[in-house]
């Protein structure tokens, strides 16, 4: 089971089965791209639900924002937004490193080398670096 929390809202709902390892490595593939400033999408693979992850822009002295909906494009033509968020990219990284230890460590007890070494190819993401203050002219 896999799902996120995104607000007050389980998306795409709490206990949602689908393939965490799946579901981590999309999540984890699209905030590293959003620590680049792009607009990236992390797929669940059961159903038609997506996360589109993008990056909020930027104010010089504040902490890094990022927006985060979960869609469900089950009507491509029409996608409907069922959670929409605003949170510190640093909340978001952190949230995600400890997943990551997390899991490492469940495969590393269950003794699963494959996953052990998928979990830790995988790199710690980086704490996302401020925009620099505007300096007085």
């Amino acid at each position: 089971m896999v799902w996120l929390r995104l607000g007050g809202t389980d998306f795409p709902e709490s206990g949602w089965h689908d393939t965490p390892l799946s579901v981590f490595g999309s999540l984890h593939t699209a905030v590293q791209e959003v620590l680049k400033g792009e607009t990236w999408d992390a797929y669940f693979f059961d159903g038609s639900y997506f996360v589109k992850i993008i990056p909020v822009a930027a104010v010089p002295g504040s902490p890094r924002l990022v927006r985060i909906a979960g869609v469900c494009d089950n009507d491509e033509s029409n996608p409907v937004v069922l959670a929409d968020i605003t949170a510190p990219l640093r909340d978001v990284v952190e949230s995600l490193n400890s997943v990551l230890q997390s899991l490492r460590a469940w495969a590393a007890d269950e003794g699963d080398a494959e996953i052990q070494a998928m979990l830790l190819a995988m790199a710690d993401l980086p704490e996302p670096v401020a925009p620099a203050p505007i300096s007085p002219s």
